[in-house]
């Protein structure tokens, strides 16, 4: 929806009113959002987007703009990320991604939560066992920032869903826990020309790169024989403790930012293995 007539003005004048906080910028609050959104017919999004398109700035996102700008923020709020998996990593993610103001997140996950979710899994708690990952994510992210659009899909993501899922992303954050389905969701962003950011974790350690379409990703790793069971990585051994999925969604954002922005230097062509037990960090070639 475009502008209405006179929404620029009631911009100007909540705006005149509200400067604490903002020495650079004219600022509006969450209220004066809302009641300029409802005054007009409009969403909270379609304002905060509109305002940032004309200088103004809503405070929720003022500790955003020394990094990444006015311009960057309204970018950010017109993107749109694909979150394959809503467990340890992902659900991190997508708090993560609605606090940077991220305006459209799809949310891929078929599970419920279970009991072993609950010393790592952000928004696991005993209240919600046995409720869906993505009703519960989506559910938190609308009371981070009422600016997000959530779509929520109830699925297991797989080589017959992933191309339609993947269309139209500014960029695909990996949170799976299987190579094989990395893989093939490695080759849906490739065919759908879209960047994959992938983080995996196994006790203490972690890895990530960002694989641009073309790029050999995580195809430089031996798959599972076709025909045979799918394996899961050596988290299965070692345990995903609390801290490690919180390090890597925060990794996998940080990616998603910069290639949507253009910003900063990714890690395409190199695969980050990080292990907090000795703090050992190492960059490989792929």
């Amino acid at each position: 929806m475009g502008p209405t007539p006179g929404l620029l003005e009631s911009v100007k004048a909540a705006a005149a009113d509200r400067q604490e906080g903002c020495e650079l910028y004219k600022c509006l609050s969450i209220h004066d959002i809302a009641t300029i959104a409802e005054e007009h017919g409009l969403t909270t999004r379609e304002v905060s987007a509109f305002a940032l398109d004309n200088g103004f700035l809503p405070l929720r996102y003022v500790k955003n703009i020394g990094t990444i700008g006015l311009g960057g923020q309204a970018k950010l709020l017109s993107s749109r990320v694909l979150l394959v998996g809503a467990g340890g990593i992902g659900g991190t993610a997508a708090e993560l991604l609605a606090r940077m103001g991220v305006g459209t997140i799809v949310i891929v996950d078929p599970d419920v939560y279970d009991e072993t979710n609950l010393n790592r899994q952000n928004f696991a708690c005993s209240d919600v066992l046995g409720v869906s990952k993505v009703d519960v994510t989506a559910d938190r992210i609308l009371e981070i920032n009422c600016d997000v659009e959530v779509i929520r899909r109830h699925m297991t993501a797989d080589s017959e869903n992933l191309p339609e899922l993947v269309t139209g992303a500014d960029a695909v954050i990996d949170a799976l826990d299987t190579l094989d389905d990395r893989l093939a969701l490695q080759a849906a962003c490739a065919s759908a020309g879209v960047v994959m950011i992938h983080g995996a974790i196994a006790g203490t350690a972690l890895q990530a790169t960002t694989v641009f379409p073309g790029d050999p990703g995580l195809t430089s790793f031996t798959p599972t024989p076709e025909g045979e069971e799918k394996t899961r990585g050596i988290e299965v051994e070692t345990g995903n403790p609390a801290t490690t999925p919180v390090l890597s969604a925060v990794i996998q954002v940080q990616e998603a930012v910069k290639v949507i922005l253009g910003l900063g230097t990714t890690l395409r062509g190199k695969m980050l293995f990080l292990d907090m037990s000795d703090w050992t960090v190492e960059f490989i070639d792929i």
